[in-house]
């Protein structure tokens, strides 16, 4: 099954790790067009080495449907799909273009 975010009109961001509680909607067009354009690609299940946590996530959503996104904590360039089990993998180019966005709200990675 593909993952396709591109449903959500709204995107908010957490980042709860060590020093920072970051909580915050973007409102800029342009960046949610850009997680948009990065967060999508078939979901597989699997047990990878990576951490992952919904403390570090993205959320998309139009207000009925919703689809929450945890990047993995060292930098791969694996998600995980809220607490399911499931991933997408994106492209290391992608995962750099998605880090980029994240760092403009203070979101950085690696972070273990």
């Amino acid at each position: 099954m593909k993952i396709n975010s591109d449903f959500a009109t709204e995107v908010s961001l957490e980042y709860h790790y060590v020093d920072k509680d970051i909580s915050v909607k973007i409102t800029d067009e342009s960046d949610i067009l850009k997680l948009k354009q990065i967060l999508t690609g078939h979901l597989f299940k699997d047990t990878p080495a990576c951490e992952f946590t919904t403390e570090i996530s993205i959320t998309m959503t139009n207000g009925s449907k919703s689809i929450v996104f945890c990047p993995a904590n060292d930098g791969c360039p694996l998600l995980r799909i809220d607490d399911s089990g499931k991933y997408i993998k994106i492209t290391d180019e992608a995962r750099t273009k998605l880090n980029e966005v994240l760092e403009m709200y203070g979101m950085t990675f690696p972070c273990v």
